[in-house]
């Protein structure tokens, strides 16, 4: 590779400066040091490639040093470098970074690392003037460094060095694009397979489903510890009247007597549900948002509202779950905890109606009419959740692809691969 020849000579004329000579250095990993002398500025100017993580694989950007030292640029925050510049008898300390060559900024770009730095080590900002006449300077020099016959070989160098360490960077970028891809792949996977049971939920028949059996029917109230609570009188009013797959129970006891409607939890984004919501009160509404029904029942002389929900049906015994809610209802939206004897009269009525439920013989078919009415909303979600993992998978390899290509370039950068590597889509396809 060719660099700059020995020091040569060269001259610019800053406007509002007047010119300068310099003499131009090509130094290891791919910096420029000028050597600037004129009648108002005197110092050396170092321009260094910016190599940066995520950045373009050749650096595109450079940082101006103020003063000699090829060592890393902010190891002289505080301290001065050999020969920093002087600009109108004020030395100038630090480095400007980020500047784009082909377009420095017009001005106020030095930055807050460009600073005045006395004999006594204080750094002050710079005065208007001085940094006026700096960023003329570092402009006029970022000029010459353009039109230098051999910048691209001098970028590579001070590339070359990071090469490896950026090619296993991006390499890990890559590979965790990919796991994504992986991801996203199983998960349309099952948004597809979840399409076709919702699918096959609503092409498939609803059993007969057996009326109301207005006969009463007498069944025996346990507590938790099975203790007897005496007898619970239960009849059924009402079947799929408002929410598919309910049914309405009226329920008279020992202190004890009012409506509770049983269901299926059609709340949770199942296609066939699974557990069971028990509701105080006759439901005559599906919306989530009423907190009153009719005929609340009353247990020890207190109206309870609220609900009992549960992920599964299985598990429900005369005595478990032991404790379930009970809430004292003291206004539309007001409710408070009943108190422990309520609560297990509550809980005992609670199971009772829930067993009652899931010994019907159409049970399967309430579930099926849950189903089916749950199904053509969890079907547009899940379409529009497979829309959304396809855009995203899209991304995901693009990104991967993205991530090997500049890999590959950083690994023929620093040596460590042939230039005709394999394509990058072919090893993308290979590690989905």
């Amino acid at each position: 590779m060719h660099l700059l020849p020995l020091p040569m000579p060269a001259k610019i004329a800053p406007p509002a400066v007047g010119e300068l000579t310099m003499q131009v250095t090509a130094l290891r990993q791919g910096r420029v040091q000028y050597s600037v002398r004129g009648r108002h500025v005197r110092g050396t100017f170092v321009v260094v490639p910016d190599v940066m993580k995520d950045g373009t694989v050749l650096p595109s950007a450079v940082t101006v040093q103020y003063g000699q030292g090829d060592g890393p640029v902010g190891d002289y925050y505080s301290t001065p470098r050999p020969d920093e510049p002087v600009v109108y008898n004020v030395r100038v300390h630090g480095w400007t970074e980020a500047i784009n060559p082909d377009d420095p900024p017009s001005g106020y770009f030095l930055g807050p690392y460009a600073t005045g730095l006395r004999d006594n080590g204080i750094r002050r900002a710079l005065t208007f003037g001085v940094r006026r006449r700096t960023e003329e300077v570092v402009r006029g020099i970022l000029q010459h460094w353009t039109s230098l016959p051999h910048r691209q070989d001098l970028v590579r160098a001070a590339a070359r060095p990071m090469a490896a360490e950026l090619a296993e960077h991006e390499a890990a970028l890559a590979s965790g694009q990919e796991r994504e891809v992986e991801r996203l792949q199983e998960e349309r996977r099952q948004a597809r397979a979840r399409i076709n049971v919702l699918n096959g939920i609503l092409r498939r028949r609803l059993p007969a489903v057996r009326q109301a059996d207005p006969a009463p029917v007498r069944v025996p109230l346990v507590d938790g510890t099975d203790a007897p609570l005496g007898v619970l009188t239960v009849r059924e009013v009402a079947v799929n009247e408002v929410i598919p797959g309910s049914v309405v129970y009226e329920v008279a006891g020992a202190r004890l007597h009012g409506r509770v409607t049983v269901s299926r939890d059609h709340f949770r984004p199942l296609p066939l549900p699974q557990g069971l919501r028990v509701t105080y009160g006759h439901v005559r509404t599906n919306s989530p948002f009423t907190h009153k029904h009719d005929h609340e029942p009353s247990i020890n002389g207190v109206v309870i509202g609220g609900i009992w929900d549960r992920e599964t049906s299985s598990g429900i015994t005369p005595t478990a779950p032991a404790d379930l809610p009970a809430h004292a209802r003291t206004g539309v939206r007001a409710r408070m905890s009943a108190s422990p004897p309520t609560g297990r009269r509550a809980s005992a009525m609670l199971r009772a109606v829930a067993l009652r439920y899931l010994a019907r013989s159409d049970v399967e078919g309430l579930r099926l009419a849950a189903a089916k009415d749950a199904a053509p909303g969890l079907l547009t979600e899940t379409r529009d959740a497979l829309r959304e993992l396809r855009a995203a998978q899209a991304c995901a390899e693009k990104a991967a692809a993205h991530h090997r290509e500049r890999e590959c370039q950083y690994r023929q950068l620093a040596g460590t691969v042939p230039a005709n590597v394999p394509a990058v889509a072919d090893r993308l396809k290979g590690a989905a």
